[in-house]
C-alpha cells in the first residue's frame, strides 16, 4: 500500500474516532439531560397537583375531574390516584401514544424515569397518594431530532476536515511525487536530479538521491572524456587534429553505406607538394604549427557545415568528404582557398603550394579506390609543378539529380499525396539471436510505377522544398498502420527537423493515442549529431514520446562519446554505435577497448548498445565477446 494511502487512511481513521467519539458523547449527555429534565418534570408536576388536591374538597367528581385537566393539559403516559391501601380511586391511561423514532435507537438509548410520587392529605391524615409519569415518546422525538441533527453536523465537519486535511496534505507531500519519480528513474538507471524540497525527511532523501546521480554522472562523465581521448589518439592525427588515414576511409565507407542518408557526395584531396622544402626551411616545430593551422581551419569548416569530414592520409595530403551532392569546382576551390588562406608562413618569399582535386563520389565507389585514384592524379600534376584544381569526372548522375525545384516538389508531392511509400526491413537482433527490431528506412515510388527512391536520393530535396515533415508524418502512419497488423517491432529514423518540430510532435503524439498498443514496438532513433545539436528539443521530444511507452535511441554513435554523460537522465532505450567503430573491430584491439567503454557507459545510464554495420561472422563474433547487446548491418540475419 502506498504512503498517501496509508496516510488517508490514518486521517480518516483520526477523523472516524473524533467524529464517532464526538457523536456518542453528545448523545450520552443528551440522554441524561433529558432523563434528568423528564424526572425533575414527573416529580414536580406530581408535587404541584398533589398539593391542588389537597386544598380541594375530597369529592371523587371534582378530583376526577382535576384529573382529567392536568392529564389532557400535558403530555403524559399515565396519572393515578390511590387510597392508602394502594388501590385505584381514579386514573388516566394513555394507550395511544407512539414515537417517530425507530425501534432499534429506542432499544439502544432508553429513557431510565420514575413516576413523580407524591401525599395528599385531608386534614391531618393521609387521603391517598399521586402517582404520575410524563410521556417519553415525546422526548424520544425530541432526542431523535437532535441526534440526527449531531450526526448532519459531525458530518458535516467531517466532510470540511477531510477537504482541509487533504489539502493541507496535498501541500506537505507535493514533493512526494518528484521524490518517487526519481526514486523510479535511479531504478531504471535514469539518474535524474530534482530539488531539494522543504520538508526534512523528504530533503534528506532526496539529497541523498542527487548525490547518487550526481555521481553516477560524473563518472559516466569521466568515462566519457576518457573514451574521447582514447578514440583521439588511435583514430586522429596528433599534430593536425584531423581523423587519420584508416579512420577516415571507415568513416567514409560507412557514410556512403548508409542508403537513407547518402545518395552522392564530394570527395576533395589537397596536396601540399613543396612540403618538404618548407620543413627544411623553418624547422620540425613551425611546420608543425603550420599543419596545426591547416587541421583546425578544416575542423572548424566541418563545424560549420555538418556534412563534411576532413583527415589527413599522409604526411602531405589532406582530405575533404561531403556527404550531400555539390559542384565540385565550387566547394574544391572553397576548400582550397581557405587552405591557402591560413598557410602564411613567416617568410614571405616561402609560398605554401597546394594542389587539389575533386571527384563525385557514390554509393558505388570504393574509398580505397578512390583515394589510390586520386593519389596518382595527384602524384601526375605534382611532376608537372602545376598549382590548379583538378576536377575528376567519374559517373554520371542520376537522371532525376539535375531537375528543377519545380519538377522535385511536384515528384515528391505526387509520391505522398498517393502515398506511394513502403518501409523495407533490416533486423536489429541481440545476443541470443532474438529480434529487437527492424530497422526500417523509408522508400518513396516519385512516379507511379517507376523506380523506388531510398531516403539518401530525396531527403535533401524534401528538405529544401519543407516537405520533411510531411514525409515524417507518413512514415509514422504507415508504421502504426503495419503494427497495428501485427508487424514486428520498427525503428524509425527520425530527422532533426522532426524532432524540433512541435507540430510533428504533436502529430506522433496523437497517432500513437489512437493506437497505444503499438507504443512499446516503436523504436524512434535520432542520430547522434542531431541529439547534441538540439539537446533540449531532444529531450522534450524524448520526454513527450516515453510517456506514452515508446523506445528512443540514438544512432551513429562515435564522435561526440564526450558528451553520453548529459543523456544519463533522459531515459533512452539504447544506442547505436557508428559503423566506423565497428569496421574491422576483429582486428583493431584499440577499437575494442573503445567499444567496451562504450558498453560500460550504455550499462551505466541504463541503456542496450547495438553495434551499427556488422559485415562478417569475424565481427559479429568480435562483438560478442567484447559484451555488445545487439547488432545490426549487412551481416547480420536472424
Amino acid at each position: 500500500m502506498s504512503l498517501i494511502k496509508q496516510l488517508w487512511l490514518a486521517i480518516l481513521l483520526v477523523l472516524a474516532l473524533a467524529s464517532g467519539g464526538s457523536f456518542v458523547l453528545s448523545t450520552v449527555v443528551g440522554k441524561y439531560t433529558i432523563e434528568q429534565q423528564l424526572q425533575m418534570k414527573n416529580d414536580d408536576n406530581a408535587t404541584t397537583l398533589a398539593l391542588s388536591m389537597t386544598q380541594l374538597p375530597k369529592d371523587p367528581v371534582t378530583l376526577d375531574l382535576l384529573l382529567s385537566a392536568q392529564f389532557d393539559a400535558g403530555h403524559y403516559r399515565y396519572i393515578g390516584l390511590l387510597d392508602p391501601h394502594g388501590q385505584v380511586i381514579s386514573e388516566r391511561v394513555n394507550t395511544t401514544t407512539q414515537t417517530k423514532a425507530p425501534t432499534w435507537f429506542v432499544k439502544l438509548i432508553p429513557l431510565d424515569l420514575y413516576a413523580g410520587v407524591a401525599e395528599i392529605q385531608e386534614g391531618w391524615s393521609q387521603y391517598g397518594t399521586l402517582k404520575l409519569e410524563s410521556d417519553q415518546n415525546f422526548a424520544y422525538d425530541r432526542f431523535w431530532d437532535a441526534t440526527i441533527l449531531i450526526a448532519l453536523w459531525a458530518l458535516l465537519i467531517g466532510l470540511i476536515s477531510c477537504y482541509l486535511g487533504g489539502q493541507i496534505l496535498k501541500k506537505i507531500l507535493s514533493p512526494l511525487n518528484d521524490v518517487v519519480n526519481q526514486a523510479k528513474s535511479i531504478g531504471e538507471s535514469q539518474f535524474v536530479m530534482i530539488a531539494l524540497p522543504k520538508t526534512k525527511e523528504f530533503k534528506e532523501v532526496v539529497s541523498a538521491m542527487n548525490t547518487l546521480s550526481n555521481r553516477v554522472k560524473k563518472t559516466v562523465s569521466e568515462e566519457s572524456v576518457r573514451l574521447d581521448q582514447l578514440r583521439f589518439e588511435n583514430n586522429f592525427d596528433h599534430i593536425t587534429g584531423l581523423m587519420n588515414h584508416n579512420y577516415f576511409a571507415k568513416k567514409v565507407d560507412a557514410s556512403i553505406s548508409h542508403e537513407e542518408y547518402f545518395n552522392e557526395g564530394v570527395f576533395i584531396v589537397s596536396r601540399v607538394s613543396n612540403l618538404a622544402e618548407i620543413d627544411q626551411n623553418l624547422g620540425y616545430q613551425e611546420t608543425n604549427a603550420l599543419l596545426r593551422r591547416i587541421g583546425d581551419a578544416l575542423n572548424i569548416e566541418c563545424e560549420n557545415q555538418p556534412h563534411l569530414s576532413a583527415g589527413r592520409l599522409s604526411g602531405a595530403d589532406f582530405v575533404v568528404f561531403s556527404s550531400q551532392a555539390f559542384d565540385c569546382y565550387t566547394l574544391g576551390n572553397q576548400i582550397k582557398n581557405l587552405l591557402e588562406k591560413v598557410s602564411k608562413t613567416s617568410q614571405s618569399a616561402l609560398t605554401v603550394n597546394f594542389i587539389t582535386a575533386a571527384t563525385p563520389i557514390t554509393k558505388a565507389d570504393s574509398v580505397d579506390k578512390m583515394i589510390a585514384v586520386v593519389h596518382h592524379i595527384l602524384d601526375d600534376i605534382s611532376a608537372k609543378n602545376t598549382d590548379i584544381l583538378h576536377i575528376i569526372n567519374t559517373s554520371e548522375r542520376d537522371q532525376h539529380q539535375n531537375t528543377d525545384q519545380n519538377t522535385w516538389r511536384n515528384l515528391l508531392v505526387s509520391a505522398l499525396d498517393n502515398k506511394r511509400i513502403r518501409l523495407e526491413s533490416y533486423p536489429v537482433i541481440n545476443q541470443a539471436g532474438k529480434l529487437i527490431h527492424n530497422e526500417s528506412p523509408v522508400r518513396l515510388q516519385l512516379e507511379p510505377e517507376g523506380k523506388w527512391y531510398c531516403a539518401g536520393e530525396f531527403i535533401t530535396w524534401a528538405t529544401q522544398l519543407n516537405l520533411m515533415n510531411r514525409v515524417d508524418e507518413l512514415v509514422l502512419e504507415t508504421a502504426i498502420a503495419l503494427l497495428d497488423k501485427g508487424a514486428k517491432p520498427i525503428g524509425l529514423n527520425v530527422s532533426a527537423s522532426a524532432i524540433c518540430n512541435t507540430q510533428f510532435i504533436e502529430k506522433a503524439v496523437s497517432l500513437i493515442k489512437r493506437s497505444p498498443d503499438v507504443a512499446n514496438r516503436l523504436f524512434f532513433e535520432v542520430p547522434e549529431q542531431s541529439a547534441f545539436d538540439h539537446l533540449s528539443e531532444f529531450r522534450d521530444f524524448c520526454s513527450q514520446l516515453k510517456a506514452l511507452g515508446c523506445n528512443i535511441g540514438i544512432e551513429h554513435v562515435g564522435s561526440r562519446i564526450s558528451r553520453l554523460g548529459e543523456l544519463h537522465d533522459i531515459g533512452l532505450t539504447y544506442i547505436k554505435i557508428d559503423a566506423s567503430i565497428i569496421r574491422d573491430i576483429n582486428i583493431n584491439e584499440a577499437n575494442k577497448t573503445l567499444l567496451r567503454g562504450l558498453c560500460m557507459i550504455a550499462h551505466s545510464i541504463g541503456v542496450i548498445a547495438i553495434a551499427e554495420g556488422v559485415q562478417t561472422s569475424a565481427e559479429l563474433a568480435s562483438l560478442k565477446q567484447i559484451g555488445v547487446d545487439g547488432v545490426t548491418g549487412p551481416g547480420v540475419a536472424i
